[in-house]
């Protein structure tokens, strides 16, 4: 049964237009966990829930309720969706080229991908240097401070994922028990031990951000949090050719880990919302979840979801990276970035040696242009919106005309309203986003486009698009 899988998902790849050169050697749990831990739900709450706080303050619950919906079971959905379609290493990449032939659209979304999951490494070895540091007893007060442990938590992340995708999906599968522990013990201990409760009222509470009544601005700006606690829809995509049946498993991995992480979300989001002793308080506070557990149920318990958080939170600094890998070893495959021969290569464990130390290279850049969380979580929520804003749009294109080749996964009759829900709510998390900070995140957006267009210039007219033209005509 298992090498029938194998010949299958070969055969499959082959019909696509590649070989397999990468180890096929995840299933379904692991291709979950790629996507689960990348979410890391519990442990991303912890370090960005000052988010809802800064824009809504604890009724930026109902901000995560609205805005997770939307973000879940209409992105989500159409992207696995899409992911069966074309379970392939590169994701968006893959399917806006082999949906509308544009290589330089596909480019584009590859490169936003690239760039969003290169960031998100620097984003996540930033919130988590100060705990680690903390674990040292040394304080860091300042970006200056904070990048050396920064960057030893990306050298460390490129490490494991040099050593191989077993490796990877050994911390990878840790990550997992990891978040389930910080789900359960949290979830548990508010539940269960006895503490003080805020009233329902607090659900309603926007801690003094709402003025002259208008609730609606915060309440959208808002709904941003679940864009940075809830993103990275293709990774399981992105590892599809390291997936045993990857058309039917990688997009199943991928809802299960979306849903289930936004169920959890919401449940943890309220019980702290619950749990607030003190709203000014939490309010001014630059580690609210940490507050709120300190004041509710005493510093031992927080110190120890602290502690499993931060574990969970570098497995997904692990899976970022590996994902942004796969992103670049796919493009390169095509001939589709300059060097391409070089970044293709595999070493003898069938790991993109090239591809990943250049992945590694651009995260220290990230790392030494900005150490400011707030800047990289809000471009890298930009440009995973952006990019999957794009492939909805021509994956409606091509559900609509038939275009879509057979795939196992998909939602029937109510896939148009899916695609259709999806490009609305991505045109309006975009715009939230670049209107959330103009300069920093609309600028910095542009910024990569035009850097991105740079780039597509210096692959050799030869080479440039033609891999593409030549898969599109044998499909």
């Amino acid at each position: 049964m298992l090498d029938a899988e194998l010949n299958a998902d070969e055969a499959l790849l082959e019909q696509l237009g590649y070989k397999q050169e990468l180890n096929r050697s995840l299933g379904l749990f692991s291709a979950f966990g790629v996507q689960f831990t990348s979410i890391a739900i519990a442990s991303g709450i912890f370090t960005t829930l000052i988010v809802g706080f800064g824009f809504f303050g604890p009724a930026s619950f109902w901000s995560f309720l609205v805005g997770g919906a939307l973000q879940v079971f209409t992105v989500g959905l159409a992207v696995a969706q899409l992911v069966s379609a074309y379970p392939l290493a590169g994701g968006v990449y893959q399917i806006t080229g082999r949906i509308t032939g544009k290589p330089w659209l596909a480019w584009q979304t590859g490169w936003w991908l690239l760039i969003a999951h290169t960031v998100a490494v620097t984003a996540v070895a930033v919130s988590i240097a100060p705990f680690v540091a903390g674990w040292f007893d040394v304080s860091l007060n300042s970006a200056t401070d904070t990048l050396p442990w920064a960057l030893g938590l990306i050298v460390l992340g490129t490490i494991i994922n040099i050593a191989g995708v077993k490796v990877a999906a050994i911390l990878n599968n840790l990550g997992v028990v990891a978040e389930v522990v910080c789900v359960v013990s949290l979830i548990g201990v508010l539940l269960i031990v006895k503490h003080p409760t805020a009233p329902l009222s607090i659900l309603n509470d926007s801690g003094g951000t709402v003025h002259n009544g208008n609730w609606l601005t915060p309440f959208l700006f808002a709904m941003i949090l679940p864009a940075y606690a809830i993103s990275s829809f293709d990774a399981t995509g992105n590892a599809s050719e390291e997936t045993k049946d990857a058309a039917r498993k990688a997009p199943m991995a991928s809802v299960m880990a979306n849903v289930s992480s936004y169920i959890v979300g919401v449940i943890m989001v309220a019980l702290l919302m619950l749990a607030i002793q003190n709203v000014p308080a939490v309010m001014e506070s630059d580690t609210p979840v940490k507050l709120i557990l300190d004041t509710a149920i005493g510093s031992a318990f927080a110190n120890f979801f602290e502690a499993i958080a931060i574990l969970a939170l570098f497995a997904a600094l692990v899976m970022l990276q590996l994902t942004g890998i796969r992103v670049l070893w796919s493009q390169a495959r095509d001939g589709q970035v300059p060097a391409a021969h070089w970044l293709r290569k595999v070493n003898r464990t069938q790991i993109p040696i090239n591809a990943t130390l250049t992945i590694f290279a651009l995260s220290v850049v990230f790392a030494l242009w900005s150490s400011l969380l707030s800047v990289l979580a809000a471009m890298t929520a930009l440009a995973w919106a952006t990019a999957y804003g794009v492939v909805v749009i021509v994956g409606m294109w091509a559900l609509v005309r038939n275009r879509l080749p057979k795939h196992p996964w998909h939602y029937g009759i109510v896939s148009p309203v899916i695609f259709g829900l999806a490009i609305v709510w991505s045109i309006v998390l975009c715009t939230l986003l670049v209107w959330s900070d103009p300069k920093h995140v609309g600028l910095g957006m542009l910024a990569v486009i035009a850097a991105g267009a740079v780039v597509y210039r210096t692959i050799p007219s030869s080479r440039r698009g033609k891999s593409l033209d030549v898969i599109n005509a044998n499909t």
